[in-house]
């Protein structure tokens, strides 16, 4: 189970910080909305302008606003005024010298712009910027069609006698509308498109009017078309509109009919009928689909970040409003930036060149590395150990970085884990990385450790004397370390009520004397403990059935080898006892989805 929940621990810790957080936008801005192209509209203090993922200006911030994009346009406003519009990568076309005013407030529509000045009104071209008109009112598009009024004159541009006609996005002419015994002077009123089918008006006479099949079909109050009696007629020629709030108002001899602010039918209420209501076209709101995710904590007012499901960066951010694809825009002391990961990038430690590490004493020397993408600036990184057992010489820090990556390396000394043994086994050290202002997650690292055990211990010989057992014992250590500053304690372990004193007469050798055994065999280990290290126990056992007998060989617990009447124990990890220490209560995270 132990090696189970090791296991599941150690995955947990490679998927944690399996990709790397970056500043693409530092957090000096009052405001950044993502493009999708790797370009980022941005404000600081009140001024508007557009970065790319550099962080190099490519639109002066020097607007006072600038929209929402549509057809990859955004507009540009000085002093309240509309001076131009930029495309999503960066290009401004300058209009301040036209003083255009735009139509409506849905900017390009169908690669279009409306806009009027006191010459008439004219559509602005995306493509190349040509200006199409003059008109006495040009509409927004909708649905790639736009109604405008025609002059008849072109002395009364803005306020003389026009008719009504379509203009086809498409073509960037007229459509060709196939309006049967009419023709486009008879036009009283055109609405905007919607569901390809406009209202249109003739002589009086409500019609709609289908773009996609060029049919003229009349509107009736009885759904009959045929039924001229029941025909759908305007009360006045030309044909009132009234605007309310933000929708139209046109009423005819049967009743009403409302408008939105785009000029799309939105109902029709006959009289003494209930209002029979058209659903109009809306475009689907934004969805942003992220694998990152603020994290929030009980009892704290910061924010993390996950990355699916792993967090990646603890509390460190006053709010995440947006999370798109690989980037989170978060922000920070105040200010908001933009963070982005790289599904494709990692960061990963070596310990010791990947080397298992052999423990002779408490302590060892050692490096530890953080290998990392290339892109990935080094002196805006730290390295920091998250726990005791590691401690990090921050003076004997190096760096290297070639075409394929970027190397922060350590010297660091390592203490001895508390679960070692003769035989390798997984250890861990927890380190955490400071970049360019961002806090990372402390990661988990795994290595091989175990005890390398310098020591032989030989029992030589043994007497018993009545009720007295005396044995003389050999420690040797064979390490080639200088011993001097590592201190060792020797201890006999007896079993039951077996008494016993050890005294030491060398630096090698050892005498025990052991009293009030019971049974025919008297059993004790040797204990030898370095200052630091675990106890390595030396079984023995020595039958003392017949107790008139000198000298007796000692037999060895478990593998033992007898040489001229002495015995060698080979030595096994002692485990004291601790006391449970209580669970530590982990603390709750809520993941946060934005609206």
């Amino acid at each position: 189970m132990r090696k189970l929940l090791l296991f599941v621990f150690i995955s947990f810790t490679i998927a944690n910080f399996a990709q790397v957080p970056r500043w693409i936008l530092h957090p000096t801005y009052d405001k950044i909305s993502i493009l999708g192209n790797g370009y980022y509209v941005v404000s600081q203090n009140h001024q508007f302008g557009m970065l790319n993922a550099e962080e190099k200006e490519v639109v002066p911030l020097k607007y006072d606003s600038i929209s929402p994009f549509k057809s990859h346009q955004g507009l540009l406003y000085n002093n309240n005024k509309f001076v131009g519009y930029v495309s999503d990568n960066g290009v401004v076309q300058d209009l301040s010298a036209g003083q255009y005013q735009v139509v409506g407030d849905q900017g390009f529509s169908d690669g279009y712009l409306s806009v009027h000045n006191n010459t008439g009104y004219y559509y602005i071209r995306v493509s190349d910027g040509v200006k199409v008109g003059p008109f006495t009112y040009a509409a927004p598009f909708c649905e790639g069609y736009a109604w405008v009024k025609i002059p008849k004159s072109d002395k009364h541009i803005l306020d003389g006698s026009y008719s009504y006609n379509i203009l086809s996005s498409k073509t960037g002419v007229f459509a060709n509308l196939s309006l049967g015994e009419y023709d486009t002077e008879d036009i009283d009123f055109i609405s905007s498109s919607s569901y390809g089918k406009c209202i249109i008006v003739l002589k009086k006479r409500f019609y709609e009017y289908d773009f996609k099949t060029n049919m003229l079909t009349p509107l009736a109050t009885d759904n009959d078309p045929t039924n001229k009696k029941s025909r759908v007629i305007a009360a006045e020629r030309p044909v009132n509109v009234i605007k309310n709030g933000n929708e139209y108002v046109i009423r005819f001899k049967q009743g009403v009919m409302t408008f939105d602010s785009l000029m799309r039918l939105s109902s029709i209420t006959y009289t003494g009928q209930l209002p029979r209501r058209v659903t109009i076209p809306q475009e689907k709101p934004f969805e942003p689909q992220s694998d990152l995710k603020p994290i929030a904590y009980n009892e704290r007012s910061l924010l993390g970040l996950s990355y699916n499901g792993q967090e990646i960066l603890p509390a460190q951010f006053e709010a995440v409003p947006l999370t798109w694809n690989h980037d989170a825009i978060v922000k920070q002391n105040g200010k908001y930036g933009l963070i982005t990961v790289d599904p494709r990038s990692s960061c990963r430690f070596i310990m010791n060149n990947n080397l298992d590490i052999g423990f002779e004493h408490k302590t060892i020397n050692t490096d530890i590395k953080v290998v990392c993408p290339p892109y990935m600036t080094l002196s805006l990184m730290s390295l920091s150990s998250q726990d005791d057992n590691c401690l990090i010489n921050i003076d004997t820090r190096k760096e290297n970085v070639n075409v394929e990556t970027a190397v922060l390396s350590y010297d660091c000394t390592l203490n001895i884990p508390d679960e070692i043994g003769l035989e390798r086994t997984p250890s861990y050290s927890k380190f955490a990385i400071n970049y360019d202002g961002l806090k990372f997650t402390p990661s988990v690292i795994t290595y091989n450790t175990w005890y390398i055990n310098n020591y032989t211990v030989q029992m030589l010989s043994h007497q018993i004397n009545g009720s007295v057992l005396t044995a003389e014992i050999l420690v040797r250590n064979t390490g080639t370390h200088d011993r001097t500053y590592y201190f060792r304690d020797v201890t006999i372990d007896v079993a039951d009520s077996t008494i016993c004193t050890i005294s030491k007469v060398t630096e090698e050798m050892y005498s025990a004397r052991l009293y009030d055994w019971k049974g025919d065999e008297v059993k004790f280990s040797v204990d030898i403990t370095e200052d630091g290290c675990p106890t390595i126990s030396y079984p023995f056992a020595i039958s003392v059935r017949n107790s008139t007998a000198n000298k007796k060989k000692a037999q060895g617990k478990g593998n033992s080898d007898t040489d001229e009447g002495s015995v060698q124990s080979q030595g096994k990890v002692k485990r004291k006892s601790k006391p449970k220490a209580a669970p530590k209560k982990e603390e709750k995270r809520i993941l946060l989805i934005p609206n």
